[in-house]
């Protein structure tokens, strides 16, 4: 072409070709960016349906605590009522119960596997909705003031309560209570529940009045109401931060099935 003073038509050409060979790249990097967002979408399918697992679990969990807290104020109330009761007025076996509930130390224990995952290996970003991403990645450090609230309660049940009671009263016959409780049972017990035999009888009942009128178990039903109490808040906010994640990965979902 360039001996046939044909400079022109050549250049035609070369730009021709160069514009098809741009126009080949650029349908491929679309082709390949569709093929990576499909791959996406259909991760953060998965994760959705992986973290409204998780998280349905742990809104279940925190319900469960929520509930055992307030059977064990339930229990602190009705101590404090018994001291003003007649000896002929107090059933035994309830105040056993009584006396093993507010024993007990609830924690929560939230599942985060999925979401840790998500978090270290740097896959948030797979997650569209970014209010979801910050909900999520901010989960965790939510959680710090009522494990905070907890340990206190652990502390004041074990460094103060058990050895309170040991000392003051026969532990026996209230440790047996929990045998019986299949209803309190059920909310700590992930499997079925066992039937034991209950050596409750065999332990001799102690005089309760001499327990009851201690002013330190008073001070202490009074304490432990109060990091009760506030507990339960905590867990309160924790439980509504946990629905407002649920909510929005089901939308999540939702928008994924119609899509």
């Amino acid at each position: 072409m360039i001996k046939d003073n044909r400079t022109s038509k050549y250049l035609l050409y070369a730009i021709g070709e160069i514009i098809l060979v741009v126009i080949g790249i650029l349908i491929a990097l679309q082709i390949n960016n569709w093929n990576i967002t499909t791959q996406n979408k259909e991760q953060e399918k998965q994760i959705l349906a992986q973290l409204l697992k998780e998280y349905t679990s742990n809104l279940e969990q925190i319900n469960q605590k929520i509930d055992i807290r307030n059977e064990m104020l339930n229990s602190c109330y009705s101590l404090l009522g018994y001291r003003t009761e007649t000896n002929n007025q107090i059933v035994a076996d309830s105040l056993d119960a009584h006396l093993f509930r507010i024993s007990i130390r609830p924690t929560f224990d939230p599942e985060l596997s999925v979401t840790n995952e998500l978090i270290n290996s740097g896959k948030l970003y797979l997650l569209d909705d970014i209010t979801l991403r910050n909900e999520i990645s901010s989960y965790s450090s939510s959680l710090s003031e009522l494990k905070e609230e907890e340990q206190i309660i652990l502390n004041l049940t074990e460094n103060w309560l058990i050895p309170f009671l040991i000392k003051n009263y026969q532990i026996g016959r209230m440790q047996m209570i929990m045998l019986e409780d299949k209803k309190l049972r059920a909310k700590f017990t992930m499997g079925s529940l066992g039937n034991y035999n209950t050596l409750k009888n065999t332990v001799l009942q102690s005089d309760y009045k001499p327990l009851l009128n201690n002013p330190d178990f008073e001070d202490y039903l009074m304490q432990f109401i109060s990091y009760t109490a506030y507990t339960n808040d905590q867990s309160d906010g924790v439980k509504i931060k946990t629905e407002s994640i649920i909510d929005i990965i089901t939308s999540e979902v939702e928008d994924h099935k119609n899509n």
